[in-house]
């Protein structure tokens, strides 16, 4: 990356709060605490912008238009969003923007685990998913092979997620291969890996040849919970991308919010190499942690996943362990535990881990048969998931929903993957696999 490419950024949108908190004495304005909780929270004032009514593409921008167009220079993107709704809002806006150049088809080929707001905009958008399945129980690693195999006539889009909630990773450029031979958008869930574009190999989505990406830019960048970039590279969906991105948007987007997004684009611009040296310093605490005699899944490169079902352990152990120590860490369940670093993290923080893995070694923590990674569930569509959503509905134990159809997504969070569908049949094996995770109840249709 060009250290010197991007210095100098300006903050517009952090320039003008500061400008306007010194000025203005008496807020006759939202909200009503004026100004006591934080002054920088503000409303569209005069002179602030409007998040889903700026022109990007505007020689005279305004502030919130000119700090997206730094984010789009920074990501390599034909236009950036802004979103103060996470990688849900951007996830639902791309979502409505491929079905708006549908032509009328209603079925996204996705990846099987993905987050709960891919299924949840497919019931509000009437859209029906059509599953690919990688190998692995959780994993984004579907397969382009597996991608051509599954588009027809009624696809009007492929969504896939990566990276996945153990750091592991799908190959976006050769799904982006498959899908503009067949002339169809790759949409990307990137929500976990906003950081990929400048860490030591460049692996963003768009880069790799993504339509549209979504990065939840606060689960790794420094921006405030609710930060999020929409990044589009194919130009087709830009002219719609606001009005749509308003569709699901709050009316009263947070300028907190957009201040920290306008300030991590200088933060990133002026400090090229941190990601890169950050990324290089786990990759070392991997390498001691595999030495110290720990299994580790293959993850990002900001990601240290324990293999906890190889040292025969749960990660639930692990994660008590180490809660010990004052480390709490990103998720864990009975075959992993993930720890997650980011922007903010210090060599202080990484040395913590290190003392306190290597002062207990894993077969301390071994506990008596661990669980081996669940099989896939495979339930078929019994209706489309908008028609089970908005049906009459009563909850059941699991093992009397056999053969009933799904009313309400099973996703535990974290990590918000849905175990069944809305629309799903359920089977005795998909009652049986529920029931072993620990969903002991289901909503079905009446």
């Amino acid at each position: 990356m060009d250290t010197n490419k991007f210095a100098g950024i300006a903050t517009p949108i952090h320039d003008f709060l500061e400008k306007t908190t010194k000025k203005c004495f008496v807020r006759c304005y939202m909200p009503g605490h004026k100004g006591s909780e934080n002054p920088f929270d503000i409303t569209e004032i005069e002179g602030a912008d409007s998040l889903y009514d700026t022109d990007f593409f505007s020689k005279n921008a305004g502030i919130i238009a000119k700090s997206e167009q730094n984010a789009s220079k920074l990501f390599g993107s034909e236009q950036t969003l802004y979103s103060c709704g996470g990688g849900t809002l951007a996830i639902q806006t791309m979502l409505a923007l491929a079905k708006e150049k549908g032509g009328g088809r209603d079925h996204v080929l996705a990846a099987r685990y993905s987050h709960r707001s891919f299924i949840n905009t497919c019931v509000l958008l009437g859209l029906t998913p059509t599953w690919v399945y990688p190998q692995e129980y959780m994993s984004a690693a579907v397969t382009a092979q597996d991608i051509a195999a599954k588009l027809n006539s009624r696809t009007l889009a492929v969504f896939v997620n990566s990276i996945d909630c153990y750091g592991g990773m799908s190959d976006i450029a050769a799904i982006a291969e498959v899908c503009h031979a067949a002339d169809m958008p790759l949409i990307v869930d990137n929500t976990h890996g906003a950081y990929l574009k400048f860490a030591p190999v460049d692996l963003h989505p768009i880069t790799l040849g993504a339509d549209m990406c979504a990065d939840s830019a606060h689960k790794t960048l420094p921006v405030l919970t609710g930060g999020a970039y929409l990044h589009i590279a194919n130009k087709k969906y830009c002219k719609s991308a606001k009005q749509l991105e308003s569709l699901f948007g709050s009316s009263s987007p947070s300028y907190l919010i957009l201040d920290s997004l306008d300030r991590c684009n200088a933060e990133i611009a002026n400090h090229p190499k941190k990601i890169g040296e950050l990324c290089r310093k786990i990759s070392s605490l991997k390498a001691k942690l595999c030495d110290a005699g720990y299994a580790l899944s293959t993850s990002d490169y900001l990601r240290i996943t324990l293999n906890c079902t190889a040292m025969n352990t749960t990660g639930y152990v692990l994660s008590a362990m180490l809660r010990e120590f004052a480390i709490e860490c990103e998720y864990a369940d009975k075959y992993r535990c993930v720890l997650l670093f980011g922007y903010g993290t210090t060599d202080i923080d990484l040395d913590t881990v290190w003392q306190v893995l290597s002062a207990n070694p894993p077969m301390s923590f071994a506990v008596q048969n661990p669980p081996a990674m669940p099989k896939h569930i495979k339930p078929q569509w019994g209706c489309v998931p908008t028609k089970a959503y908005f049906s009459e509905f009563t909850t059941v134990p699991v093992m009397k929903a056999v053969g009933k159809i799904c009313a309400r997504s099973a996703s535990p969070c974290p990590p918000g993957i849905p175990l069944v569908m809305p629309g799903e049949k359920i089977t005795v094996d998909c009652a049986r696999a529920l029931k072993d995770m620990g969903i002991n109840e289901l909503s079905v249709v009446i």
